[in-house]
């Protein structure tokens, strides 16, 4: 097929090549004909088809060969000739959006926390460049959804309104296309690509911010659809007021729409995600396994998810029963695979008591001895301090006690650390163990 074939020759390339250059210049490039031995391929854009013949046909060709196994002799027609066009492929200039159209609206699960971005993007889909929805502002921590919201916008149009020109990139990527048209002299060609679309979706725009070219650009795209009714989406990890060296003009325009946060799922909504993503999977978990997951890890779907994704590796590879000791097992595991992910409070618990010598029911008990007294307050402080639980949660699910003893327990732990070093290093060992350093 002559998509995967042109896809294959972009890896080739990959090995050579900065993948953001290999976006920049071949993204839209599609086979037109591999006949014997000469291989014609497409380039739409003058500029870059300039570019990729004044500079990179050669690896072209080498690439070509590698992938094809013959020697075959490349050329570059400027798309007036047939084309087996690659679907949307003028549309990215990031690789890295390529083949992600399962992200849609009818999977993205709704809860309290995301009710209101799943409207409002909704909203854009069925009616881009509505005054109220323009720009919409999404933002939210890692792992949220606000890119699977921006992509399901993406292939909700792009079904409704094929004619559409859309453009989903990352900020990053949009400052590399700078930088390259910058050096090629081809500014004329780069504001023509992004100052033409229909819909704009960008990713991760606070990475704009303290680039002053960058933003410079940015701000006269951004006018120049603005002004003419097209539809902007942004995605951030913090609201605009929040980004530091944003320009202030550019601040202005984001704040001019709609903002909408994202928050971390409630108890329920990450337990449908946890079903969800089993059922996508071909799975179906106990009840007390998919409670494990959702109480455990708080703060990221994609955690969750990778979470049951091991689950299922667990189960076809090791021919284990999926129980809640396999569940631990497996988020445990990742903890230790990963130092950003969540611990969980067992995890926490096992290693405050491990370190102390202690069991749970003297920690989570009524015990006053001194000892006693240290570990529960250090356990107290660490599920602080490494979970997302409140005072409350922390509390009630685990200690039997109410917030104000949290609140005591965690400023007692961080005096301590602060006036006597040997305590302060057993935190710190115990955090270690922990993070399975």
């Amino acid at each position: 097929m002559t998509t995967d074939l042109m896809e294959s020759i972009r890896e080739e390339l990959c090995r050579d090549m900065p993948r953001a250059v290999v976006s920049a210049w071949f993204s839209d490039a599609s086979v037109v004909s591999a006949d014997g031995q000469v291989l014609t391929l497409c380039s739409p854009i003058q500029y870059k088809r300039e570019m990729i013949l004044n500079r990179y046909l050669q690896m072209l060709s080498e690439a070509a060969v590698a992938v094809t196994g013959m020697p075959c002799e490349v050329r570059l027609v400027s798309g007036d000739e047939p084309v087996e066009p690659e679907p949307a492929a003028d549309e990215q200039p990031d690789s890295e959006w390529r083949g992600r159209r399962d992200f849609a609206f009818e999977n993205f699960i709704v809860g309290e926390s995301n009710k209101y971005a799943y409207s409002a993007s909704l909203a854009v889909a069925e009616s881009p460049g509505s005054a109220i929805h323009n720009p919409l502002f999404l933002y939210g921590g890692s792992g949220l959804g606000k890119t699977h919201l921006l992509l399901a916008i993406h292939n909700r149009i792009r079904k409704s309104r094929p004619d559409f020109r859309i453009l989903v990139f990352s900020a990053e990527q949009f400052t590399n296309d700078l930088v390259i048209a910058l050096q090629s002299k081809q500014m004329i060609g780069f504001r023509d690509r992004y100052r033409s679309a229909d819909l704009l979706l960008v990713d991760d725009i606070q990475f704009i911010a303290g680039r002053d070219f960058s933003q410079e650009e940015f701000f006269h795209t951004f006018n120049a659809l603005f002004d003419e009714n097209k539809q902007i989406v942004l995605t951030s990890d913090r609201p605009p007021r929040d980004l530091q060296k944003l320009e202030e003009r550019l601040r202005t325009r984001f704040e001019g729409g709609l903002i909408i946060d994202i928050n971390p799922p409630d108890f329920e909504t990450r337990v449908a995600i946890v079903r969800s993503k089993a059922l996508s999977l071909g799975m179906m978990l106990p009840g007390d396994v998919e409670n494990y997951l959702a109480e455990t890890i708080t703060s990221n779907v994609r955690q969750l998810e990778g979470a049951v994704k091991k689950l299922m590796a667990s189960r076809d590879m090791m021919r284990i029963n999926i129980d809640l000791k396999a569940a631990q097992e497996a988020v445990a595991g990742m903890i230790r695979e990963n130092p950003g992910l969540n611990p969980t409070p067992q995890l926490i618990l096992r290693a405050v008591c491990d370190f102390y010598h202690l069991d749970e029911r003297q920690i989570t008990g009524k015990g006053r001895q001194a000892h006693l007294v240290t570990a529960r307050q250090t356990a107290m402080y660490l599920f602080r301090d490494m979970t997302n639980l409140s005072l409350e949660q922390i509390g009630d699910r685990h200690f039997s006690r109410d917030h104000s003893t949290v609140m005591h327990s965690v400023q007692r732990v961080e005096e301590r650390r602060r006036e006597d070093p040997a305590y302060d290093g057993e935190v710190k060992t115990i955090i270690e163990n922990i993070r399975g350093v």
